[in-house]
């Protein structure tokens, strides 16, 4: 798996996720759609947009990704604040990420927010 940075706003990044010779595709966080777009490569299906948390800057993009990708699996914290979420996950749930052919489980970590989680696995946080 490949995390490649993907400038966004004025001093943030969000994560883009892919796998060599896989034309399939995941976002970390994607607060803004635009620079996710942009990055995706000619043919490139996103098929899943992973959240950590509820702010803005986060998950402001969603919904036009799946305006976009609207078979794209949305993983996100029990947080009602999250709409689109298409899997709710809580501490030590298994998530698997087809596309990245990778499993990552789910811990919770409050201290930014009280619902933010983060995903870990396959020597990946």
């Amino acid at each position: 798996m490949e995390a490649t940075p993907v400038p966004a706003f004025s001093d943030n990044y969000l994560w883009l996720l892919t796998c060599a010779g896989n034309a399939r595709a995941a976002i970390v966080d994607p607060g803004d759609a635009a620079p996710v777009l942009a990055a995706l490569e000619e043919g490139t299906t996103l098929e899943a947009i992973i959240l950590t948390h509820h702010h803005g800057d986060h998950i402001g993009g969603v919904g036009e990704l799946l305006a976009r990708f609207p078979d794209a699996e949305v993983y996100a914290p029990d947080d009602e604040r999250i709409a689109g979420a298409t899997q709710i996950v809580r501490e030590g749930d298994q998530v698997r990420v087809d596309c990245l052919d990778c499993d990552f489980t789910v811990m919770e970590v409050p201290g930014h927010t009280s619902t933010h989680i983060a995903y870990y696995g396959d020597g990946k946080l």
